[in-house]
């Protein structure tokens, strides 16, 4: 089939090895060698002999022209009752995006989202109910897209579940429904009072006690980095560490009761982060809003039974003005993959995926997610 979607572009799907959807995955996997080919990265060229796609199992190769050239590719495969190599099947119903790309000409059109909707359309007409994909750190636009459109990160799938640098989304396209809520307009409103901020030192002992309340809810959900703080000593000493780069640290209160935090600290970036294109001719990243300081936001915390009060945006937007009077240009963060909620509150206060930056760039840090935003 063959679809007119704006003047000029059409998406047509056709074989897996149709000439132009072969020349398009060659360019995207030659641009991967690139991207990934930097120090302290596995530098070997070539696809991973793991993730050879057998075409039976692909059921739907999508190519995008505009003005009749191959501008686009992407495909679907089905994995229902499929390995996962973690130790399950992926259940019925279940499908993997493959080998999204856009030429380099084309992009910043917006056709990598009218590319992926398409793809959610043949999707659900094949009776898909759940899509999963997979990428990499060192993809930041392409996990700004998927953030956008809606995909939560998962726990990593197939054959790359053991690197560390892989990130996997996936995205219901039949809502689950115990996921289900009542509409908004059925809801009766309910006066929201507005949370108090104030400044505070590191030591505050209310900030201190929420901090501690994080880390309690971070052992339970990141098993893996609680081993390394108890490794480092405890809680008590890692904090006390990361106190020590604190700049700024910011109370919340409702009705003198305090229920939230957040702090500003300096952080370690390069020229490489918040660039329009993190390829940008891979020899120079040109740098758009580069803060040759950096500053970071971190310990952000909201007590669970103040949640969805505006609690944690206000504590984002108070951050922000602290960074704006230091004469910072950009705010970054780091948070997890099972914090679907976080990601999503900061990627509709506008920050969006950057590069690795110091000191979260371990490259053996497998649940690691981090944003940036200019300002």
């Amino acid at each position: 089939m063959a679809a007119e979607i704006l003047a000029g572009l059409t998406i047509e799907t056709v074989g897996w090895d149709h000439a132009d959807a072969v020349r398009l995955r060659d360019e995207q996997q030659h641009e991967i060698d690139l991207r990934y080919a930097e120090p302290g990265r596995p530098s070997a060229v070539g696809p991973d002999p793991r993730d050879q796609v057998d075409p039976s199992n692909v059921f739907a190769t999508l190519l995008l022209r505009v003005d009749g050239e191959p501008a686009g590719h992407a495909a679907l495969r089905d994995l229902s009752g499929r390995d996962t190599y973690r130790g399950g099947l992926h259940p019925d119903g279940t499908s993997e995006v493959k080998r999204v790309y856009i030429a380099p000409g084309m992009r910043g059109r917006g056709l990598s989202r009218t590319l992926m909707t398409a793809v959610e359309d043949v999707a659900r007409a094949a009776g898909v109910r759940h899509l999963v994909l997979e990428t990499g750190l060192m993809q930041p636009e392409s996990l700004g897209l998927y953030l956008r459109m809606g995909y939560d990160p998962v726990e990593s799938f197939g054959v790359f579940s053991d690197d560390p640098g892989s990130r996997c989304f996936g995205k219901r396209l039949v809502p689950d429904p115990a996921s289900l809520v009542e509409p908004a307009s059925l809801v009766e409103p309910v006066e929201t009072p507005r949370p108090e901020l104030r400044e505070v030192p590191w030591s505050d002992p209310d900030a201190a006690a929420l901090r501690r309340a994080m880390w309690a809810f971070n052992q339970e959900r990141y098993p893996e980095l609680a081993r390394d703080v108890e490794a480092r000593g405890g809680h008590d000493v890692v904090d006390a560490e990361r106190g020590r780069s604190a700049l700024a640290t910011f109370l919340a209160t409702l009705d003198g009761r305090p229920v939230g935090c957040a702090t500003l600290a300096a952080a370690h970036v390069g020229p490489a982060h918040l660039t329009a294109d993190p390829l940008a001719g891979v020899g120079g990243l040109a740098p758009m809003g580069t803060d040759p300081g950096g500053f970071e936001i971190r310990s952000v915390f909201v007590d669970p039974s103040a949640r969805r009060a505006g609690i944690a945006t206000a504590l984002v937007r108070q951050i922000e003005e602290a960074v704006r009077r230091r004469g910072g240009l950009a705010l970054y963060l780091a948070t997890g993959i099972r914090q679907p909620e976080a990601l999503r509150l900061y990627v509709g206060l506008g920050f969006r995926p950057v590069l690795p930056f110091s000191p979260h760039d371990d490259p053996d840090d497998a649940v690691i997610l981090l944003l940036g935003k200019p300002l």
